[in-house]
């Protein structure tokens, strides 16, 4: 697995059906591998035109993998377009918020323990 990095999350959005859908919110404390599948540019939003990266999210936690989740975020776009086919291993939880803003979500560097847990889960599947 490649090394971790922090970077804030945003919103996910999937292409798939409602029922794979999942908000990072609801991961968080979770133990998760990013499996960057496809940088998406200029994608039309109702915010307007961004850029995305789809990628599958392993909730090891969770023992539930949510494929091809669509991360529209900035600075995530920006860390995962450049691990595509690689897993990026963390754990969901806030970041610091700068004034006037919202703590960004991030991956928190996993633990021996998770880092082994993921590595089984994904030999799993």
């Amino acid at each position: 697995m490649s090394s971790v990095f922090d970077v804030d999350f945003a919103s996910f959005d999937t292409s798939g059906d409602f029922d794979e859908r999942i908000k990072l919110s609801d991961l968080e404390g979770s133990m998760v591998v990013m499996e960057p599948l496809e940088y998406v540019a200029s994608i039309e939003t109702m915010h307007g035109v961004t850029d995305a990266v789809k990628a599958n999210i392993h909730d090891v936690t969770g023992g539930r993998t949510y494929k091809e989740q669509l991360c529209f975020q900035r600075a995530i776009v920006a860390g995962l377009k450049g691990k595509i086919g690689q897993f990026v291993p963390g754990v969901v939880g806030k970041g610091v918020a700068k004034p006037g803003r919202s703590a960004p979500w991030v991956l928190h560097s996993p633990t021996e323990a998770q880092s082994q847990a993921a590595k089984d889960y994904l030999a799993a599947l």
